[in-house]
């Protein structure tokens, strides 16, 4: 390698653990603004952090931004994000920052159960043993024997099944819309959804609150951002390994803020969910090449 020049691995790899610290920082401050500030609150101004950052796209292109052949897609997709929103942050709210981040983690397997009736994907067994496999983790963290699974768990799950939604119904509208029409169209339905939601509720926070709420809204999409970058400097076979750092700082977060210790059963969960989406990532990615291989006969 040239003196002076750097890998597009190793930049790509920068910018996924940065991109897994601000993911890891955004959860934090909703923790730490449980039971003062509402979830449709925090909610409402990381829809309004979406329209912020888009605001350059808007002023580059103008209204065409705007243009879409794909109105109803474009509604929900945003109306998936708005629920996996409200979803999510209540679940870091009410879970170990550990247990909720890996719980998020269980979206690539609801992805592959839902390939094929959605996208009319073949999935074969060894994508559904490793999706089995996931889900026993998710039993596992859930405490086999304990009196029923534990309401936060549910919501933790509903909340990667939205997500799973979102991954879905992005991959269908990357196939025609540009990446700033379909970050624009989040914005403005995931405000449009949460205005409501929120405003019963609404009231001006105390000045260290919105210090907190600014800094989740900044968090949130410039991780985004990141995580974006990362994908056009190397192939998602690459990262997906990285993108599971996230669990090692949920971990030391929990610890160091919230004195959150995880027990035996969450270990033991972890690892299940997290080799089963690994593998599962993989798999994808490991066909997605082998098409690509494939001579077009047409």
């Amino acid at each position: 390698m040239p003196q002076g020049t750097r890998s597009p691995i190793f930049e790509a790899a920068a910018l996924s653990f940065a991109a897994a610290a601000l993911f890891v920082a955004e959860t934090v401050f909703v923790k730490l603004l449980a039971g003062m500030v509402p979830v449709t609150t925090i909610v409402l101004v990381r829809a309004a952090a979406q329209i912020l950052w888009v605001l350059p796209a808007l002023a580059r292109g103008g209204f065409a931004v705007l243009r879409t052949s794909h109105p109803l897609l474009h509604l929900m997709r945003g109306l998936f994000s708005l629920a996996c929103w409200v979803l999510y942050y209540w679940s870091f709210q009410h879970l170990d920052l550990a247990t909720a981040t890996v719980l998020s983690f269980t979206s690539v397997l609801f992805v592959t159960a839902l390939a094929g009736p959605v996208l009319g994907e073949v999935v074969r067994w060894r994508r559904w043993s490793a999706t089995l496999v996931g889900f026993a983790g998710v039993v596992v963290i859930a405490r086999p024997g304990s009196c029923g699974l534990d309401p936060a768990v549910a919501v933790a799950l509903v909340s990667a099944l939205f997500g799973a939604g979102i991954v879905l119904t992005t991959k269908q509208l990357s196939r025609t819309e540009r990446t700033d029409t379909i970050m624009v169209h989040i914005g403005l339905v995931t405000f449009a959804g949460a205005l409501p939601l929120a405003l019963p509720a609404l009231t001006l926070p105390e000045p260290w609150q919105a210090g907190w709420l600014a800094l989740m809204a900044v968090a949130g999409p410039a991780g985004m951002q990141l995580w974006i970058s990362a994908f056009r400097l190397a192939d998602a076979s690459v990262l997906a390994p990285l993108s599971y750092v996230r669990l090692v700082f949920a971990g030391i977060a929990g610890l160091m803020l919230f004195g959150e210790r995880p027990d035996g059963w969450t270990v033991a969960g972890s690892a299940l969910i997290v080799g089963s989406a690994l593998y599962i990532t993989r798999r994808e990615a490991a066909l997605a090449r082998q098409r690509a291989a494939i001579p077009d006969r047409r």
